[in-house]
Order: C-alpha cells, then structure tokens, then sequence
C-alpha cells in the first residue's frame, strides 16, 4: 500500500484520509517534514501532502514527491505558485472524494514511474560504472604486463659465465611488478661485479626505481677505477647520494659485490642487506657475510664499509631478498637464518635452492636470488 504522509498543519486530515484509503493509500501524519522516512532513490518514493508553501520547500528531496493541498478553493494564482515551489500535484478540500481518489491514482502511477525510471537510470549507471572500471583494470593489466616486460628484459644473462664465475639471477614479484632488482657485469678487464637491490615496496611505484638502478649499473661500469670509486663501499656511498639526489622518497637495501679475478677475492659492501649473504664452500661450512649499515637513499651521512674474503674455487655466493624469510618455516628470525642456511647445505645447485622456495611463496613480498659460482679447478 503506498503511503501518504499527511503534515498535522493540514486541519482536513481526517476527511482526506476517509477518502484516499479506498483509493489504496495509507495515511500517516507527521509533525514536520523531518519525520518523514527517508527512502532510497532507487528503492521507494514517499508522497507528501503540504498545506503552505513553507512545508513544500522542506520536502524538498529526491524520494519525496510533494503536493501542495489547499484547504480551501484552489485558485490558478496559488497552483502555479504551488507548482514553481516543487509541488508534484495540487489538490484542494473542495474536490470531491471521487476527484481525490482519481487524483491520487494518477499520482501513484506517475509516483511508481518515476520509481521505474530512477531505478532503470541507477541500473544503466551501474552497468556503465561496472563496464568502464572493467576497462581501466584491463589497461592498468596490460600496462603492467608491458613494464614487467620491460623489467624482465633490464635483467642480465641467465647463467652467465665470466672469468671462470658463473652468474644466476631469479626474481619473482608478490605482483606482476617488481620492487627487486639484479645485475651483473665486468668491471674493466680484471673484475666482476654484482649487486642485488630491494627497493621498500612492492608494484608500481617500486618497480620504476629499478629502471633507475639499471642506468646506474651502467654509470658504474664507466666511473670503477676513477678516484673514490675503487671500492664496494665508494660505489654505495655514490649510489646513495645518488638517489637522495633524486629525491624518490623511496630507500634500498643493497648487497654489492666485486670479484677481483687475479686473486679470486671478494670484496663487498651492504647498505639494510638481509638476510646475510651466505658463501657455501665446497667443504661444507657455510660463511655468513653480514654489515650494519643504512638503507640507501635516506641518509646523506651515511658510509658503507668495504670487506673482503677468499672465494675458493668451487664455492657459491648466494645473496636473498629480505622477501626469502616468508619462505622459511619458523617464527623467530634467527631460526629462519638456521634453516636458510642448512636448506643452501642442503642443495649444492642454486636452481633447486630456488625450486625448493617456490615450493613455500606466500606472494607477501617479491623473493629474488642472486648466485655466483666459481668453477672447481681442474
């Protein structure tokens, strides 16, 4: 039964509700307009029967429908007046009750038309919405396929053997992007490098910044050998200043190494690196290589040291991302190191490491693995 909300200003509610209640309306009445329930647009419309001007100009909301009734006789002068101010209808006390009944029929259906209407326009709006955010999420997809594209093309050489050093690199995002990053190349005639970087973060926004590292593993390769960048840790303090230059409010942890191919040495740096690198050699013990040390590209004072340490023949130099620890059982992070260290113990080749971790990816975080073996001798 539609309702009718009758205003208590209306002094003939009485007589209007004995005659509108055959007609199928339900008559209520309110003190004010605020009383009156307010229905959803697309779920129901309440008709509203107003005795001034000042009561249409309250029910002026989208699931109200106003009529102004007039108390008296109803002059053309007070139904435009009535209709300028919002009124659905007018109606008057003077109309009998086969007029009101009539009345009120036309409005209802011009009432339940609206309720169509409104709820085939919200419908349409939905479909629309619906269809065009299924498009953006397409091209956001595709776009982003491309930049993993592109990212997948910046890595190095699978398998790549220089100087007797093998080099392997596997990165998998928690999303299509990654915020981790590797590279490996020579340095000069004599020495290798490598670096593993993790940018805070992971997707988009991450992912842009390992474009940056991949020129700034080009601009290495040009400045090794010049003064202050002779070392791990003068490459990381220049990379560093590098990027607060930038100002990319984004920071990096970082392992860089350098093989010096003469001597079969090691020498490295961190900046925030963890888990520590592992340097598994072919008599079983595993050497843990580990520094303090800050995240690039937040503090301008900050120094990165450089160590070194024999690389016997034979030996793999394994280096995470921090994404690795969501892979490992335990809760502390100490047992997690434990069991990092006895799965590499485990497994002599570095692709069944990474097979093995797969195994356990939860997609928390992007998980990447850089190797470096160096050939037995002969």
């Amino acid at each position: 039964m539609q309702a009718i909300y009758l205003l208590a200003s209306t002094s003939t509610s009485g007589v209007l509700t004995r005659h509108l209640k055959p007609a199928g309306f339900q008559c209520e009445v309110v003190e004010t307009a605020q009383q009156i329930p307010v229905h959803d647009e697309r779920t129901g419309l309440a008709t509203v029967l107003c005795s001034t001007i000042g009561d249409l100009l309250e029910c002026h909301h989208p699931s109200l429908t106003p009529v102004y009734f007039c108390e008296s006789e109803l002059s053309v002068e007070a139904m435009l007046q009535a209709l300028a101010n919002g009124a659905a209808d007018c109606w008057a006390a003077s109309m009998s009750a086969e007029q009101l009944r009539e009345r009120a029929d036309a409005l209802l259906n011009r009432v339940e038309q609206k309720k169509m209407a409104t709820g085939l326009r919200a419908e349409g709006d939905d479909q629309h919405a619906a269809a065009r955010l299924s498009t953006l999420e397409q091209e956001l997809q595709e776009d982003q396929r491309a930049g993993q594209s592109i990212q997948l093309g910046m890595l190095p050489k699978q398998n790549k053997v220089m100087a007797g050093y093998r080099f392997s690199r596997w990165v998998q995002p928690s999303l299509i992007l990654s915020g981790d990053f590797i590279d490996y190349f020579p340095l000069q005639d004599r020495y290798l490098a490598c670096f593993l970087a993790d940018v805070a973060g992971h997707g988009a926004s991450s992912a842009l910044l390992t474009v940056m590292l991949k020129n700034i593993s080009w601009r290495l390769q040009q400045k090794f050998g010049l003064p202050s960048f002779n070392s791990p840790g003068d490459l990381l303090a220049w990379i560093n200043e590098t990027l607060i230059g930038q100002s990319i409010e984004k920071h990096v942890a970082m392992f860089l190494g350098i093989i010096d191919t003469h001597d079969d040495t090691l020498h490295y740096s961190m900046a925030a690196q963890y888990p520590p690198a592992l340097l598994c050699k072919p008599d079983g013990n595993t050497q843990l290589l580990q520094q303090q040390a800050k995240p690039l590209g937040l503090f301008s004072d900050a120094r990165y040291a450089s160590e070194q340490l024999p690389f016997p023949a034979g030996s793999t130099l394994l280096v995470f991302s921090d994404g690795v620890m969501d892979c490992l059982p335990a809760d502390q992070f100490a047992d997690k190191e434990a069991a990092l260290v006895a799965l590499s113990q485990s497994l002599p080749e570095p692709l069944k490491i990474w097979s093995r971790l797969c195994e356990s990816l939860k997609n928390l975080d992007d998980v990447s693995l850089l190797a470096v073996q160096r050939e037995r001798s002969a």
